[in-house]
C-alpha cells in the first residue's frame, strides 16, 4: 500500500511547479505553495517533503528579493526611473533564469521520482 501511495503522489512535482510558475508571477503561486504544504507535508513521501521544502526556501528567497527590488524603487526613484528599470531587468535576466535552471532540473528529476538537493539551498535543508 505505501508503494501504490508513493506512486500517486505527486506533492513534488506540483512544488516544483507552482516554484517555477512563482518565478514568473510572484505572489499567488508562492501563496499555492504554502498551502500545498500545510495540506500535504504530513501525509506524503520522504521526497516529496525534500522537493517541498526546498521550494518553500528558494521560493521565499525569490519573493524576498522581489519584493525588495521593487521596495526600493517604491520608496527612492520611482517606476518611472532608469533606476527602477534596471533592477528589474538585473532580477529578470539573473536572478530568474539561475532559480529557474535549478527549478526545472527539480522538476524533472520529482516527475521521476528521484531526490533532488538545489545548489547551496538543499543540503542545508
Amino acid at each position: 500500500m505505501m508503494t501504490e501511495h508513493a506512486e500517486n503522489d505527486h506533492t513534488a512535482a506540483f512544488a516544483e511547479a507552482f516554484y517555477i510558475a512563482n518565478l514568473l508571477f510572484v505572489g499567488f503561486f508562492y501563496l499555492a505553495l504554502w498551502a500545498l504544504f500545510f495540506m500535504r507535508y504530513k501525509q506524503t513521501s520522504s521526497i516529496a517533503k525534500h522537493h517541498l521544502i526546498q521550494c518553500l526556501v528558494v521560493g521565499t528567497l525569490s519573493t524576498s528579493i522581489f519584493i525588495l527590488i521593487n521596495g526600493y524603487i517604491i520608496l527612492t526613484t520611482g517606476y518611472a526611473s532608469l533606476t527602477a528599470l534596471l533592477s528589474l531587468e538585473l532580477y529578470f535576466m539573473l536572478v530568474v533564469p539561475i532559480f529557474l535552471l535549478a527549478g526545472i532540473i527539480g522538476f524533472t528529476k520529482a516527475i521521476k521520482g528521484l531526490d533532488y538537493s538545489y545548489p547551496l539551498v538543499g543540503k542545508v535543508f
